[in-house]
């Protein structure tokens, strides 16, 4: 039998056309969007920022390179992952082992959890649908959000 406290809820999925190439001109960009929709809190952005710069996010997941930028919870309202797709070329991002090198992100995972169990969990399933390159590749070829946050909550949905 299982225990409701064991039973994990799919975080909400917003999909995302990124227009900036520009790494913090593009995190400010996603987070003043979940920002408008009531995510997180105006201050999200620069925050991401400062956590970016200490603990690089991009990732060089084969073919296609990803980042999954965060805060810490305090400045979540509700959680959600806001899923970009980036233009042609990318986003550059200092790769995660911390190594000096960089990826041009293609899609960017800007995750916004309000508990810290919540955070582990949703890396936890996230890491499970970028190791799909068929899943990142349909991403990257969406042509609409709609269509972004199908794919992305599809394979989230597989997970369960």
């Amino acid at each position: 039998m299982i225990e409701i406290s064991e039973v994990v809820t799919r975080p909400r999925i917003i999909g995302y056309k990124v227009t900036s190439k520009d790494r913090d001109k593009a995190l400010h960009e996603m987070a003043d969007y979940l920002h408008s929709i009531g995510v997180v809190k105006g201050t999200y952005g620069d925050s991401v920022i400062e956590r970016e710069n200490k603990y690089p996010t991009g990732i060089d997941t084969e073919p296609i390179p990803v980042a999954i930028p965060h805060s810490e919870r305090e400045e979540v309202i509700k959680t959600a992952i806001l899923v970009g797709q980036t233009k042609k070329g990318g986003v550059r991002f200092q790769k995660i082992e911390g190594d000096g090198l960089w990826v041009s992100a293609k899609v960017i995972f800007m995750l916004a959890v309000d508990t810290d169990q919540g955070q582990l969990e949703v890396i936890s399933q996230l890491m499970n649908v970028i190791q799909d390159p068929e899943v990142v590749q349909r991403i990257v070829e969406a042509e609409t959000t709609e269509e972004i946050e199908a794919i992305v909550g599809s394979a989230f949905d597989r997970q369960e």
